[in-house]
């Protein structure tokens, strides 16, 4: 590992992609810090704009003021005369640097890590060695990084800068250091007898640690199927371990600075603790955090959709201010100004419609999240329920299922579940909607779940239970229970919304003897 480069009261730790003041660190874009590390690098003479633009942002197409943005944040870092204009010609760093290490060449630069998460897809093993299985390999490798790309929030690492390491055994963090991304997606295909074993697992390559993996077994009947078909599946298990791993990063220690995207996903993993644990005070936080980051960047779309699900959830479980609702419609609105194609935000707006009683809307927004991104569970069992207590109970079960059997391993199941037992009330599926239930709660006391247990238990016919689990919601979510016995938020279709109605006011008599 290189030494440390050390100017003023900074360290530039390149290997590690870190930027320390006074030994904490400072969190800086991927942009910014490739570009400090270009300047420090070649700090013994001017870089041109033409080749910063090179080195910082490759093979993308940018325009200049791109990097005067990120040379104006520096400055803002490491103080105004760190950086020096050259009229006519580029930058030079000018702070004094120890130790004065040779300059390494530009091919080798260390990358920084993007504002979101980073993936790149390696060449999958030929395993079986058979040469007939090339096309098949690389078939495979490219329906992945399509599907993946469709995944707005993940940065991917385009096909031709992993081609370099096909036929290897590559280090994980090696690529993680080389091409600036976190996660490494590796891979193998066999084929034996008709059949082909495709097996796929996803590193933290910082860390070297494996956080998923699986195997699909799959006919050669039709190989564009058979590509198409695996890759989905893979993008589709992997994509909610990302999500995760992100959340449970973001909830460790935080930093002196934070950049907007950073806040954005504290703000995300707070929304994530509000919800698992119906916590009011997490959704508060979400929010506060978001808007943190909205002051750093107003245009960082992932703080509007971390807003929009956070205040859904406050008026979800009733615990909202007035403001709530027209605050996230705002939100929502502005992460698709934003983005038009962002299928996170149009999932978003798809559950606030739905909590607002919008069932229209909120189906149309939940096909639109889909369109644009196939592969997400999560938004195709938000449409299975809208369909259920929308008058489809058997195509809203289907829809359901359907996630659960795409995502079988999902790190937040339990909320999967949630919608798979709602959308089982709506087809009277009593006894199925209440083991449903348990292996929901088993995951996380998720109150819209019990909610939902206490009406299937009335349909089961066990009030003692059905009243027993109503007490303990009552105690977790007053606000919640007061306001669906009220009758808000219960269900568009006017057959479901007369059970839940009558089921609730059954079991409320049997809780308060």
């Amino acid at each position: 590992m290189s030494d440390p480069l050390v100017f003023g009261h900074f360290e530039m730790l390149l290997e590690q992609r870190r930027l320390l003041e006074h030994g904490s660190p400072v969190t800086l874009g991927a942009r910014a810090f490739d570009l400090l590390a270009a300047l420090v690098q070649h700090r013994d003479r001017v870089v041109s704009k033409d080749e910063l633009l090179r080195l910082v942002w490759r093979d993308a197409a940018v325009e200049e003021n791109n990097l005067s943005v990120q040379v104006s944040t520096l400055r803002k870092v490491l103080g105004t005369d760190a950086l020096r204009t050259v009229s006519g010609q580029g930058y030079r760093f000018a702070l004094p640097v120890s130790p004065a290490a040779g300059v390494a060449a530009a091919d080798s630069m260390v990358l920084g890590l993007p504002d979101k998460p980073s993936i790149a897809v390696l060449p999958f093993v030929n395993a079986g060695g058979a040469t007939e299985d090339a096309a098949l390999i690389d078939g495979i490798g490219g329906e992945l990084n399509d599907a993946l790309s469709r995944v707005r929030s993940i940065f991917v690492i385009s096909r031709r800068s992993v081609q370099a390491y096909q036929g290897g055994a590559i280090d994980p963090r090696t690529v993680a250091r080389e091409l600036g991304v976190r996660y490494v997606l590796e891979g193998s295909v066999r084929r034996s007898a008709g059949q082909v074993r495709i097996a796929a697992a996803l590193i933290d390559a910082l860390s070297g640690q494996q956080i998923w993996s699986e195997r699909y077994d799959r006919g050669l009947d039709d190989l564009f199927a058979l590509q198409d078909e695996t890759a989905r599946a893979i993008v589709i298990a992997m994509a909610p371990h990302i999500e995760r791993s992100e959340i449970d990063r973001a909830r460790g220690p935080r930093p002196p600075r934070d950049s907007a995207y950073a806040l954005a996903q504290r703000a995300w993993a707070q929304s994530r603790e509000g919800l698992s644990r119906s916590n009011r005070g997490a959704r508060d936080a979400a929010v506060a955090l978001a808007r943190e980051a909205l002051a750093i960047d107003p245009r960082c779309s992932a703080a509007h959709n971390a807003i929009v699900d956070a205040l859904s959830w406050h008026l979800y479980f009733d615990t909202a201010t007035p403001s709530a609702l027209p605050d996230a419609l705002d939100a929502a609105g502005q992460a698709l100004a934003i983005d038009s194609t962002d299928a996170l935000a149009w999932r978003g707006r798809g559950w606030l419609m739905f909590i607002s009683g919008k069932l229209a809307e909120a189906t149309t927004d939940f096909r639109r999240s889909l369109d644009l991104n196939p592969n997400d569970a999560l938004a195709l069992a938000r449409l299975g329920v809208c369909e259920a207590v929308g008058g489809d109970p058997a195509g809203g079960l289907a829809q359901c299922l359907q996630a659960l059997r795409l995502s079988p391993r999902d790190p937040a199941r339990f909320h999967l579940l949630d919608n798979l037992i709602w959308a089982q009330f709506a087809a009277k599926a009593y006894e199925d909607a209440i083991d449903t239930a348990r292996q929901s709660l088993r995951e996380a006391d998720f109150a819209g779940t019990r909610f939902c247990l206490v009406l299937c238990l009335v349909g089961a016919g066990d009030m003692a239970r059905a009243a027993a689990e109503l007490r303990e919601l009552k105690r977790q979510q007053p606000d919640m229970v007061a306001a669906r016995l009220n009758g808000t938020r219960l269900a568009s279709d006017p057959e479901v919304r007369e059970r839940m109605t009558r089921f609730l006011a059954t079991a409320n008599a049997q809780a308060i003897h």
